[in-house]
């Protein structure tokens, strides 16, 4: 099944994004919904998902979800087959496979990200595309992405020591605000630059983001999660402010509590 036009793939090649409006239907994004308020109820785990929690003015709140497909059948289905899988195969032209997800929730006064790239953060692949669902209206004044147009075509842009992009460039780059609503999906690339800035509304700005990589170049889901327990647990005892990441990269501008 086909699901770009020749405008939209034009689109791609030259921006570096691409958003689909009403991707998902309205009884789609209930069900959606319904399934990152059920995993944002899991009580933490060390093992198996992965919370990680953040001060905003109403306390302690979710800033993310990770590895929870493995544990709920209908988020399972939907990500890794279907039509999320098909168009995300049909931009790389190759079959795809999930490297990681994540929910991003982003609660009134949760943080934002500096600008960054997310190939420095994904170490096992060469080029990945994340496929971003908006559960909940994301606007700028909630904190939806911003990206740099055309800018994926120049590779690695002015990396600092966080793993993101230098303050003083991200500066002179051109920025612009992709609101989306509940259904609407944006696809992005391993360099296109993007941040996003702190949830300033009193709505809240779920996300679910999917990342996947081409098929021939292996199944590295579990490797990837497996490596990010283990950094965070060095992170945890090295002295560093690392373990205030939420990320092997140091983006998020949030204040993290803990990691569990």
């Amino acid at each position: 099944m086909t699901h770009l036009n020749s405008a939209l793939h034009r689109d791609w090649q030259n921006n570096g994004y691409l958003k689909i409006p009403t991707f998902f239907s309205t009884e789609e994004v209930k069900d959606l919904q319904t399934w990152v308020s059920e995993i944002s109820s899991w009580e933490p785990t060390e093992d198996k998902w992965m919370h990680h929690y953040e001060s905003t003015p109403e306390g302690a709140r979710l800033s993310r979800s990770e590895n929870f497909v493995p544990y709920h059948t209908d988020m399972k289905n939907t990500v890794t087959s279907g039509k999320v899988l098909g168009v995300v195969s049909e931009l790389m032209a190759e079959s795809a496979v999930l490297y990681k997800e994540k929910i991003n929730y982003k609660y009134p006064g949760g943080g934002g990200y500096v600008a960054h790239q997310d190939a420095p953060a994904y170490e096992f692949v060469d080029y990945h595309i994340t496929c971003l669902i908006s559960v909940d209206s994301a606007t700028p004044e909630s904190g939806c992405l911003y990206f740099s147009p055309g800018r994926h075509k120049e590779g690695f842009i002015a990396l600092d020591e966080k793993g993101c992009v230098a303050p003083e460039t991200a500066l002179k780059m051109e920025w612009i605000a992709v609101p989306t609503a509940p259904g609407d999906i944006l696809l992005f690339g391993s360099y296109i630059p993007h941040k996003s800035p702190p949830n300033r509304s009193n709505e809240s700005r779920r996300i679910i983001y999917l990342t996947y990589n081409a098929k021939s170049q292996g199944d590295w889901r579990e490797r990837y999660y497996a490596d990010k327990r283990q950094a965070f647990s060095q992170y945890a005892n090295d002295g560093s402010k690392r373990n205030k990441q939420i990320s092997k990269i140091a983006h998020f501008q949030g204040k993290v509590i803990s990691h569990e």
